[in-house]
């Protein structure tokens, strides 16, 4: 939901290159229903989806990572150190939410709770996509 979310938040022009990656996922599995739906009440669209998980890659070849829990944060950490500079919890990005706040996932709850997943992660997006969308102006 947030790969969607962030996607939709950044402005046209924007040369960043947003794609998500599970550190518990299979690869190629399709978005829940529930959070299809979710997402399709802000007019976002998860039927392309496919979950993938993380790689060493992955992690190389990205310029930021944004983790949705503080164990997430940790976990990616101890895998692959070099992620340290450049990993940021989600809602960090999120003024109003408290310091080292997570995001829990929903996996296999009620459309409420992706409901209420997806309000948290938008809420932080507004700060994410600001803070991409300078980082890339300082770039050019």
């Amino acid at each position: 939901m947030a790969e969607v979310l962030l996607r939709m938040a950044l402005p046209p022009r924007s040369s960043w290159c947003v794609a998500s990656a599970g550190l518990a996922v299979c690869q190629g599995g399709r978005a829940s229903e529930a959070a299809s739906s979710a997402i399709a009440e802000v007019g976002g669209d998860l039927s392309r989806h496919r979950s993938r998980p993380v790689t060493e890659e992955l992690v190389q070849e990205a310029a930021a990572i944004i983790a949705m829990t503080s164990d997430h944060a940790q976990q990616l950490i101890t895998r692959y150190p070099s992620v340290r500079d450049k990993l940021f919890l989600l809602r960090s990005f999120d003024p109003h939410s408290p310091a080292q706040s997570n995001i829990a996932d929903p996996f296999c709850g009620s459309l409420a709770d992706y409901r209420e997943c997806r309000d948290l992660i938008r809420q932080a997006i507004p700060g994410l996509a600001d803070y991409l969308t300078q980082a890339d102006q300082t770039i050019r």
